[in-house]
């Protein structure tokens, strides 16, 4: 034999090993299987959410509150479900393409050990990455991670072993006996009289022989299988469709329950088993669809898709309302949102008269509880940035006050900023409410945090996945209001357990102890998706904010006050919580929230307008310019920021093919937060020579280097907790401390 022969005969075996051939297989008809498989990689090798911290949800699964054997054990079950899952429907795909099966006993069970690659690659990678995310950024014990990855596999096992109890015995029956087609009749075998052809090697018919692991895992080599009738081929696997439909509509039954059952701790499973089911049922919806419609797949989806848009228009039933508890959505008289009410709103005069005038009774009432005839007013400036924010802008609030004795809450007049920064904030100011009232002590405050650093994330996901994608079934009551269960709900619950349920209060709750100047006042400013502009809510009417808002006399009207546009349908009821969920609706991760005006008002995150509240407070400066220059000795504004205005260490590299094509599609998402400091440096340059007060401006910076990455989510873990409280202690940092005990001394 010939070097050329053996290097052929060498190639033809690879090629012929059936484990391999399946992995081409896949790649060639089964690319939707494996796009679920690449979400799962990416999600697990913490390049896909990264930022939104999903991978956390599946390297560090939350059960009952706490990490612990059993969240493993459940994610590990999902894991086996998603696997039998793709195993089936790649059965379905491409077994009829291998006719061989139907000549061994069990197929379905031949077919999955040959082509376990994938599953097999991909649970070895998780437990790599999950043991090296426990030791690393959770800080586990080795016992501990030696239990967790032993529970991961158990619980893989345990739905393997329920799976062969399920689909294996049945297909014992399926190696019967199959009739003989005469070969005169059947058109391959004709063509192994021909002679080969130079591309004979490149094709793919039923007279090749496959290697495939056998029992015992031994190789044995395929029979041919040019003979057998079609209709029994295709009998063959007909049963195992049977088979595949019912295990289909067992998983989907199985997770419509758990949306029902969602109230019931033991059932809150944790978010990324909830993930991992959610991606199973879709796959094994689309084989099913697949199978009934074939290639009009695609055109029958994309028609209902447009068709339920086209519904929802009119009908409420593919809306999926986000509501704002508190609120009357059941009103036949609703406000219309408009360009006539919109300005109505924003030029009544009178109403913004009376809103500055009590504005400013509030500030008499702050000024009289200052020491100092011309005290400095201090506004908060915090950044959104879920979980990380949040937990900054408390440290932030808590070190500064300890260290300057009580003089920075004291001076403390305007919060305002965005997403979980504005959590924070919020959570530190009842705090200081309770302080005041006697209700708990200075130095129990600091112990508060662990609460706020609590995960938001996992009932957030659990309900996206289950229950709020698809079926909205479960309502509850609040102020005397019924309310559809779902995820904006899930989170502001989560919440309420996290923080002993001290935010749970209407809008209204605070008007009258920030007008006492007991805590400082909070300015809320989500985005309003449907025209750009801003919904200024707060418990004071802040109207005259509205003022000077005009450039030839074309009123612009940025921003609407949210308790005079909504001031017949008791805007102070509105629940606290659905306040900042409002400001820190995150596209994707929660829903927007929809106002009950018509059409509805839907908001979104303030970081889409202005992120660190910069803008904001430069309008509530020139507002109140000539009480601020008559009272204060100037302004100091402090900034909570989660990343450093300008990071030095950045790095740039020459661009590829591929990112010349997108990155100017992706330059709008990467330096969003960049665009709006270029923005609001400027105009604070411009803005400061105006003031006829000085305005100092104090940044206490979270991340200071591009590696120092703390995820942006609902979710931290223990490394990332500890490396949020010691930031506070940098060199940088402490500077900027000195200069606000400075400040405020002299």
């Amino acid at each position: 034999m010939t070097i050329v022969n053996k290097i052929k005969s060498f190639f033809t075996t690879i090629r012929s090993f059936y484990p391999l051939e399946l992995i081409f297989g896949n790649i060639k008809y089964n690319l939707v299987s494996l796009l679920y498989w690449f979400i799962l990689f990416a999600i697990v090798s913490d390049n896909y959410a990264s930022s939104f911290g999903v991978p956390f949800l599946f390297l560090s699964p939350e059960y009952l509150g706490e990490v612990n054997h059993w969240g493993f054990i459940l994610l590990g079950f999902s894991f086996g479900g998603f696997s039998i899952g793709f195993l089936t429907y790649s059965y379905i795909k491409l077994g009829p393409r291998y006719p061989f099966l139907a000549t061994v006993s069990r197929p379905f069970f031949r077919f999955s050990i040959n082509n376990s690659f994938i599953p097999i690659v991909f649970i070895i990678y998780y437990c790599v990455r999950m043991v090296d995310f426990q030791i690393n950024e959770e800080l586990a014990s080795t016992s501990d991670v030696i239990i967790y990855l032993i529970s991961t596999l158990s619980g893989i096992s345990l739905f393997i072993l329920l799976s062969l109890l399920y689909f294996f015995p049945i297909s014992r029956n399926l190696n019967i006996i199959l009739p003989i087609e005469p070969n005169s009749k059947n058109p391959i075998s004709s063509l192994t009289n021909q002679k080969d052809k130079w591309y004979d090697y490149f094709r793919k018919d039923k007279r090749r022989k496959y290697y495939y692991l056998g029992k015992g895992w031994k190789i044995f080599q395929s029979r041919l299988v040019s003979h057998l009738h079609r209709d029994v081929v295709e009998q063959v696997f007909a049963k195992n469709r049977i088979n595949a439909f019912f295990f289909e509509l067992i998983t989907i039954v199985a997770f419509v329950v758990l949306g029902f059952l969602r109230d019931y701790k033991a059932f809150e499973v944790p978010a990324a088993m909830s993930i991992v089911m959610l991606l199973t049922i879709i796959h094994m919806l689309y084989s099913t669809i697949t199978s009934w419609f074939n290639n009009w797949v695609w055109p029958i989806l994309i028609f209902v898709f447009f068709g339920m848009s086209i519904i929802s228009v009119k009908q409420d039933i593919f809306r999926y309302t986000s509501y704002a508890f508190g609120l009357n959505y059941s009103s036949k008289d609703k406000i219309e949102y408009n360009v006539n009410h919109i300005k109505k709103a924003c030029t009544d005069h009178s109403m913004m008269t009376e809103s500055k005038e009590k504005y400013i009774l509030l500030l008499d009432k702050w000024k009289s509880k200052q020491t100092n005839e011309k005290p400095k007013l201090v506004i908060l400036n915090t950044s959104g940035g879920g979980s990380r924010s949040a937990l900054w802008t408390f440290i932030v609030l808590d070190h500064c006050n300890k260290q300057t004795k009580g003089k920075l809450t004291k001076n403390l007049q305007m919060i305002t900023g965005a997403s979980g920064g504005m959590l924070g904030a919020s959570y530190y100011r009842e705090l200081l409410y309770r302080k005041n009232l006697g209700l708990i002590k200075e130095n129990e405050i600091t112990a508060y945090k662990s609460k706020l650093s609590k995960d938001l994330l996992n009932k957030l996901s659990f309900s996206a996945s289950t229950n709020d994608l698809f079926m909205r079934f479960k309502t509850f009551k609040y102020n005397n209001y019924n309310y559809t269960r779902e995820r904006g709900e899930a989170f502001e619950a989560h919440l309420h357990e996290n923080t002993d349920g001290w935010l749970e209060h209407s809008l209204g709750y605070y008007q009258k102890p920030e007008q006492n100047a007991q805590i400082p006042v909070m300015l809320f400013a989500p985005t309003i998706v449907n025209d750009g502009r801003r919904l200024i809510m707060s418990s004071q009417n802040m109207s005259f904010l509205n003022e000077k808002k005009s450039i030839q006399d074309k009123a612009m009207y940025e921003n609407i006050d949210y308790q005079t546009f909504f001031k017949g349908d008791k805007p102070e009821e509105i629940r606290f919580s659905s306040v900042i969920r409002a400001n820190a609706t995150f596209p994707v991760i929660m829903p927007m929230m929809s106002m009950p005006t018509v059409p509805e008002i839907q908001l979104m995150d303030a970081g889409i307008r202005d992120n660190h509240g910069g803008k904001l407070t430069i309008e509530y400066l020139f507002a109140l310019n000539e009480w601020i220059q008559e009272n204060t000795s100037g302004v100091i504004i402090v900034e909570c920021r989660d990343n450093k205005r300008l990071i030095y260490d950045d790095k740039f590299e020459q661009m590829s093919l591929a990112q010349k094509i997108f990155v100017p599609f992706l330059n709008m998402v990467y330096n969003f937060d960049r665009r709006q400091d270029y923005h609001q440096e400027q105009l604070l340059k411009l803005c400061k020579n105006s003031f006829d007060f000085p305005v100092d401006i104090l940044t206490f910076n979270l991340r200071q280097k591009r590696e120092e990455r703390i995820s942006l989510s609902w979710r931290l873990t223990k490394k990332e907790k500890m490396k949020i409280a010691d930031v506070i202690n940098s060199k940088e940092n402490q500077l900027v401390l000195d200069q606000l005990n400075e400040l405020l001394n002299n």
